[in-house]
């Protein structure tokens, strides 16, 4: 198994528009993201790649974090690894207060065995008149 994180902004006139343009930002616009269980996986390696999740579809399990609104707008992924596991804390909001709050709960759920700390963060600033979305995502996908 590994694991693609992602992040996208998008604006529109509507919360609808905002949320489509920033999955296709995030390119998990033709793919579904099953909900995980637990907001915990099997350690592997936390990788980056638009391009590759350009060219999935289908149904993959995973986690999407969105905040649409006509604000400044965070979302914010971290994960907090240990040995054998990879924790996952999530905050949404405005400003810093989303960070704190994923780091906070990565840190908790990992607890002592904590060996380091990673997050992926989407901030999509305040536009007049528009409806701001900010996403985050973690997918699992099989090694090929």
């Amino acid at each position: 198994m590994k694991s693609i994180i992602t992040w996208g902004i998008g604006y529109g006139k509507s919360r609808e528009l905002a949320e489509t343009n920033a999955q296709l930002d995030a390119r998990v616009d033709k793919i579904k993201i099953k909900k995980l269980d637990k907001l915990e996986i099997e350690r592997c390696d936390l990788t980056e790649n638009k391009k590759e999740l350009a060219k999935l579809k289908g149904e993959f399990p995973g986690i999407i974090l969105q905040n649409c609104a006509k604000s400044d707008v965070i979302s914010v992924l971290a994960f907090g690894i240990t040995e054998d596991k990879i924790f996952i804390g999530k905050g949404k909001a405005a400003g810093k207060k989303a960070e704190e709050q994923a780091t906070y709960e990565a840190r908790k759920a990992a607890g002592d065995k904590l060996e380091s700390l990673q997050q992926i963060l989407a901030e999509a600033p305040y536009k007049k008149d528009q409806y701001g979305c900010a996403i985050v995502a973690l997918i699992l996908v099989e090694k090929v």
